[in-house]
């Protein structure tokens, strides 16, 4: 049943007794700053900032990114639709709305390559180099295409899965890290300088904010399976708590004890397979959430557009062997550097 309603409902509202519990929808809503991305955020700031001023542009932007994703989410929730079907419906008009769904769609595209790529690197140095990055990416693209094809069902399992995963082995290496296994403890990481360029506050924040607004942009997607406006505020709140404050928090701890903002350092000093496994769950958690979002967006563009309203499992799949084919192809990298 459940995996009919993202077929249903990618072009109208989701009914009131389709809606699913709040739990139901915060673990995949908390699986996208859950993320090694948010992590890197996170060890930037510790390398760039004092450690107060590091968590007090922590505190500032999760504050604007809380009120804009609350605010998103409400709207979602209270009229049961996509965020680009909102757009269209809140004063962007059709044209307006195809614009806004098409740029997201091919942005949230163009992640899903990128990460997939993240994704096959880590598999193909899991298998000791003998599958190759080509064949890694193909497997890597092909399963997680095949998962989201099945819609909110399939965001559910692997939610359930990689999130409460990925903070236990962030949790690991952080307790290695600061119990001055891999680095220095706790008491002497607090007093420490920061070694890197300097952040000023108001870059901090912008780097904060910038990182989770894409996130802000998904929201509607996933709170039109809500119930109330209760609902949208827990998931919000509990996002920033996991997102930014345990997961950025960490980093930035981490960072100041291993004394650097590289990641794949940081991963291979506390933790090496670990620090792999981190790299997986990561990936997979976000990328399914791309993908997702982006054939939704590619939907509602092609109706506003052509008229013609498109399935959502073929269109899951069009775009996921499109993403991995670049990804293959290695175009991705190349456009984000």
């Amino acid at each position: 049943m459940i995996v009919l309603k993202i077929e249903h409902c990618p072009l109208s509202r989701v009914p009131q007794d389709q809606r699913l519990s709040l739990l139901c929808v915060a673990v995949v809503h908390m699986g996208m700053l859950t993320a090694l991305d948010q992590f890197m955020l996170g060890a930037v700031l510790g390398n760039s900032m004092t450690l107060i001023d590091a968590f007090i542009a922590v505190f500032i932007g999760s504050l604007i990114f809380g009120v804009v994703t609350f605010g998103l989410g409400f709207a979602g929730m209270r009229e049961g639709l996509s965020g680009s079907l909102l757009a269209r419906w809140c004063g962007f008009g059709r044209i307006g709305s195809v614009l806004i769904g098409f740029i997201v769609a091919v942005s949230l595209l163009g992640w899903f390559g990128i990460q997939n790529a993240i994704f096959a690197k880590s598999l193909n140095f899991a298998s000791g180099n003998k599958l190759g990055f080509g064949w890694a990416a193909a497997i890597s693209g092909t399963l997680l295409t095949t998962l989201v094809a099945f819609g909110f069902k399939a965001l559910r399992f692997t939610a359930r899965i990689a999130v409460p995963l990925f903070i236990l082995l962030v949790a690991y290496i952080s307790t290695i890290v600061l119990s001055g296994k891999a680095g220095q403890p706790l008491h002497e990481v607090i007093n420490l300088p920061h070694s890197g360029e300097t952040l000023s506050m108001s870059a901090g924040i912008t780097i904060v904010v910038g990182g989770a607004i894409v996130a802000s942009l998904m929201t509607p997607d996933l709170t039109r399976y809500t119930k109330s406006g209760k609902h949208v505020f827990g998931i919000t709140l509990l996002t920033i708590i996991a997102g930014e404050f345990v997961i950025n928090g960490l980093a930035i701890l981490i960072a100041k004890a291993l004394n650097t903002a590289d990641v794949v350092t940081i991963m291979s000093q506390a933790a090496g397979g670990a620090g792999l496994l981190v790299v997986v769950f990561s990936t997979l958690r976000v990328n399914d959430l791309n993908l997702y979002s982006s054939s939704l967006g590619i939907i509602n563009a092609v109706e506003g557009i052509a008229g013609k309203k498109l399935r959502y499992p073929p269109t899951t799949v069009v775009i996921g062997v499109l993403g991995t084919v670049l990804s293959i192809l290695g175009i991705l990298n190349k456009l984000s550097k």
